[in-house]
């Protein structure tokens, strides 16, 4: 499919529609304001971080970007859930566009159908990351070092997954054979802005705290994360997804049943980028993969989908070839389960429900 963003913006108006449609739906339901719907998990801890800083040690497992546009929006009377919102609207509008140009609208249609999309409309990181992180990406192919380096350190800034675009990034530049040896070192040396931003946050940590793996440190206090086998990871996850291990919680075993999936696929677009050659690719997806199911058990890895962009990229072309009456039904009942999936998550999601 060639682009076309008239596709691109239809597509995402409605899925931001029928998201906030839903986010409707679960405050009649539950009783609960805009602001409440809008605000549960991670975006407690974000305001929180703009709000007082670092003074509790477990929100240091949160990066600084987010939580500084919430702070500079607040001086001029925003509300912090509210500013979560809008710039992730803003983020995920920019993430689309940069994806149409490294593929075309297919890609940038799929990652907008994600069934995990309602993290891309409250005040969370995987918006402004993947905007970021995929305009450098882009930037990178087309030989815009420099800008892509600028994109690199707004990306640390908001997550770990910064020294992951690096590492990957780093790869690209190293294996870009139209330029020479010294002009792809050059090129890699714009990295350094990413580095730089990693590296001032965690040196703020450590004069706060005294240690250079507060973050890590942070993330084994509030989310039980330390190093294992990934067979180990599964071995503990497996247990969760079983409904007589969440009395009364139904949507728990199904969260930690498609943590388990996301793992899955992960993996597979690791063997397809390997398959392909695609070193730089290969490198962005095992370094996001590999820690995340790595972590003692399965958390957070649907929303790490989101970021890996080659995936979309290879659906994107597979669904662009010609195809029989028959798969196109098939692909349009896989629509709309996705569609139902994309409600469901955003219903709990806004209702207070489990949704990671």
């Amino acid at each position: 499919m060639r682009s076309n963003p008239r596709l691109v913006a239809f597509v995402w108006l409605a899925t931001r529609a029928l998201m906030f449609g839903v986010v409707v739906l679960a405050c009649q339901r539950n009783s609960l304001s805009l602001e409440q719907a809008l605000s549960h998990w991670d975006v407690q801890h974000f305001m929180t971080v703009a709000k007082t800083g670092y003074e509790n040690p477990v929100e240091m497992a949160f990066f600084p970007g987010l939580p500084i546009v919430m702070r500079a929006l607040s001086l001029v009377n925003v509300p912090m859930w509210l500013t979560g919102v809008g710039f992730a609207l803003v983020c995920s509008a920019l993430a689309v566009v940069a994806l149409d140009r490294m593929y075309d609208s297919a890609a940038a249609c799929l990652w907008l159908l994600a069934p995990m999309s309602v993290f891309t409309i409250v005040g969370y990181t995987e918006a402004p990351f993947v905007a970021t992180a995929f305009w450098a990406w882009e930037r990178a192919r087309s030989g815009r070092w420099a800008q892509a380096g600028i994109f690199v350190a707004l990306a640390c800034s908001l997550r770990i997954s910064g020294l992951f675009l690096i590492a990957g990034l780093g790869i690209l530049a190293l294996t870009q054979t139209e330029y020479w040896f010294k002009d792809r070192i050059k090129n890699a040396a714009w990295l350094l802005l990413g580095a730089g931003v990693l590296g001032g946050f965690a040196t703020y940590l450590h004069s706060k705290t005294g240690s250079w793996s507060a973050w890590y440190n942070a993330q084994n206090a509030g989310w039980h994360r330390e190093l294992s086998w990934p067979w180990e990871a599964l071995q503990r996850t497996i247990p969760m997804t079983s409904a007589g291990y969440w009395p009364g919680r139904p949507e728990v075993p199904v969260m930690f049943t498609l943590e388990i999936v996301a793992v899955a696929i992960g993996y597979l677009v690791l063997l397809v980028c390997l398959f392909r050659r695609r070193w730089g690719e290969a490198t962005f997806v095992a370094a996001n993969v590999v820690p995340l199911s790595s972590s003692g058990w399965f958390m957070s890895v649907t929303r790490a989908v989101l970021l890996l962009f080659p995936l979309y990229g290879w659906l994107g072309g597979f669904g662009g070839r010609r195809s029989s009456f028959f798969v196109r039904a098939v692909l349009g009942l896989i629509l709309i389960g996705d569609l139902v999936l994309m409600g469901w998550w955003t219903y709990c999601f806004a209702s207070g429900a489990w949704a990671c």
